[in-house]
């Protein structure tokens, strides 16, 4: 018992002991209840007697080895406790190896973060370009359909353009188109003196707005074949005065709306032999100059002198030669303007003369009048009553000189 140190033994050991004393705990039992009284109270002679000694004697000897194995059970007991338990390696170095393993774990969840940080930031980024890409995709994509309508417009543009290139060359082929310049409109036309007609400048203003138009009542007093209302820059007088002029006009004008871009012959503002009355805006406001009637055919202006015209009139003919200019960019209205420098497009001009002045026609133009300063008037003329005209029993013409009418052309060429 002494030699046993394995604790396992030592309670199988134990085990053994146990079972060996409930055996003779259950013998001595039996042997009592043969005898039908107890050990200590049983008192016996002969055999019995002796038999009754040796199993107190037995009894005496279990209960010292009883004793014994409680002892030794004890010790066992005690020496379990006291053994140290076997580890492998130092406590110290095992905390430290949990340590940096927490350390190592702690880092790689940190760098697994900063990953995670990284490619959502990379992600939003992408995003954005994406979107950016999706919308320089798209302007590019309309860019390109506007290039290509513009494409599709200036190729329509060339095509009208040879049409009219071809009309041109034919009439002038038939000899039905006359090409002559202003002086020589001046020079050779006949109309009253100078001093037979008004001062332009002496003339009031019946309205310095420039969308002012002709007021109703003032048309219903038209005792003509109409009204005109023209602005300076598609009007030109010779320097001696209002009672001749020309109307400048574009040949073709552009219609953006009609068959996807198409050119149109214009129509004359006046016919010939058409009387109609004249309002004219000086840069000003609007005046009425008088009644007036179309001199004769309309002419081509030649190219030499539609490069002498001034740049806001040659302004003015793009202007009018383009129908819907808010649907034309403004690329295409310079190269409507370059057309006419180059001579690919022409001007068309038709002379006017004054031949009357209606004073009931003018004194409505100030009637009910709200916009004119104060103090302005219908100016009564005692000379002149009612439809006043401007022809002579001796029809007598003078011509301008040849001085007045180059000095004219030559203002025209430098305000360009």
């Amino acid at each position: 018992m002494d030699n046993v140190m394995d604790p396992e033994l030592a309670a199988e050991m134990v085990k053994l002991l146990g079972q060996e004393l409930k055996v003779v705990r259950s013998q001595l039992r039996e042997a009592e209840q043969r005898t039908g009284t107890p050990a200590s109270d049983v008192i016996s002679t002969g055999p019995q007697f002796q038999r009754e000694e040796a199993l107190r004697a037995e009894v005496v000897i279990l209960k010292v080895e009883n004793a014994s194995l409680r002892e030794e059970i004890s010790r066992l007991q005690g020496q379990t406790t006291n053994v140290p338990l076997k580890m492998e390696g130092d406590p110290s170095n095992i905390v430290m190896q949990y340590s940096a393993s927490m350390d190592a774990i702690q880092k790689e969840l940190a760098d697994a973060i900063k990953e995670k940080n990284t490619a959502i930031l990379d992600k939003e980024k992408a995003d954005e370009q994406l979107a950016e890409l999706t919308s320089v995709r798209e302007k590019y994509r309309k860019l390109k359909a506007s290039k290509r309508e513009c494409q599709e417009v200036i190729d329509e543009l060339r095509g009208q353009l040879e049409l009219c290139l071809e009309e041109r060359e034919h009439r002038e082929s038939e000899g039905k188109v006359l090409k002559s310049d202003p002086p020589s409109f001046f020079q050779n036309t006949e109309y009253p003196t100078v001093g037979d007609q008004p001062n332009s400048n002496d003339i009031p203003i019946y309205s310095p707005i420039f969308s002012m138009g002709i007021p109703r009542t003032a048309r219903t007093h038209c005792r003509c074949d109409g009204t005109l209302r023209l602005e300076r820059d598609v009007v030109m007088f010779a320097r001696a005065g209002i009672a001749l002029g020309l109307i400048v006009r574009p040949t073709h004008q552009y219609n953006p709306q009609k068959n996807n871009g198409a050119w149109i012959r214009v129509r004359p503002d006046i016919e010939l032999g058409q009387k109609k009355d004249l309002c004219y805006h000086d840069g000003h406001g609007w005046k009425y100059l008088g009644t007036y009637e179309r001199t004769g055919e309309s002419f081509l202006l030649s190219a030499e002198h539609t490069k002498k015209l001034s740049s806001p009139r040659m302004e003015a003919m793009a202007k009018d030669t383009v129908l819907f200019r808010d649907l034309i960019p403004p690329s295409q209205m310079r190269m409507v303007e370059k057309m006419y420098w180059d001579g690919v497009l022409q001007i068309e001009m038709f002379g006017i003369r004054r031949v009357a002045y209606d004073q009931e026609f003018a004194k409505q133009l100030f009637e009910r009048r709200k916009d004119l300063p104060k103090g302005v008037t219908f100016p009564n003329n005692k000379r002149k009553r009612g439809f006043e005209t401007d022809e002579r029993h001796d029809h007598n013409r003078q011509r301008p000189s040849t001085s007045d009418i180059n000095t004219n052309i030559k203002e025209e060429s430098s305000a360009s």
